[in-house]
């Protein structure tokens, strides 16, 4: 039976968590929640994930949320040969990869999460000062982890790209990020923007929440 991934499509998080699954060529079944009604905080759900968070994956009798280390689960269980390059071995490129992520779920999605639910659930009616400026330095972390690698940590894709890309593109309808200030993260974006799996699910996602967003921001700004 194929692991259930409980998400939204313009979950950042959920996308990552889909695009990882489909380069292991992993089946999951998708299961959608209506956010907007805070179907992912009802009691059912909160069985399933006490945090109330998205996306959350259950695998026969295992249940895990928190798309990082969802990632790593996945990759234990059904990365097989593929593990090696998108979550190394070696203890210091693998503390990298986990430096990135942990930046990435503590510093970075949170300043896309104080203007998106501000937007759908509050008055917010665009991005403040602080937030870009908040989201710029955010940008520039990501410009030095590029320093010396064509991706975040290696020369080639892993877990930290999924993760940090998934967040970086889901931004740009909030704050888009300007090339010329950070031009290894504007390159970086537009390698991983051709990826296939990147193409098929992140882009779109990225599209609806967009929308979404930008749509909240409108209706605010005529209280």
């Amino acid at each position: 039976m194929a692991p259930i991934l409980y998400k939204v499509d313009a979950s950042p998080p959920s996308n990552a968590i889909r695009i990882l699954a489909e380069i292991l060529g992993l089946e999951l079944e998708l299961r959608d929640l209506d956010f907007g009604t805070l179907e992912h905080k009802s009691t059912g759900h909160l069985k399933l994930n006490p945090m109330g968070t998205l996306p959350t994956l259950v695998d026969g009798d295992f249940v895990i949320s928190e798309s990082h280390a969802t990632m790593k689960y996945l990759l234990s269980v059904y990365g097989g040969d593929k593990s090696e390059a998108l979550y190394p071995s070696d203890v210091r490129t693998r503390a990298l990869v986990d430096q990135a992520m942990f930046f990435n779920v503590g510093i970075f999605f949170i300043r896309l999460k104080v203007i998106v639910l501000p937007a759908i659930f509050g008055d917010l009616d665009g991005p403040t000062e602080k937030h870009r400026a908040d989201i710029d330095e955010a940008y520039g972390v990501v410009e030095a982890y590029l320093a010396d690698h064509a991706y975040i940590v290696t020369d080639h894709l892993t877990i930290a790209d999924l993760s940090v890309g998934a967040t970086t593109i889901a931004m740009q309808p909030l704050h888009k990020l300007d090339p010329a200030r950070f031009p290894r993260t504007a390159a970086w974006m537009a390698r991983l923007e051709q990826h296939p799996s990147v193409k098929k699910i992140l882009i779109p996602g990225t599209k609806i929440l967009g929308e979404i967003v930008n749509g909240a921001w409108q209706k605010n700004k005529k209280l």
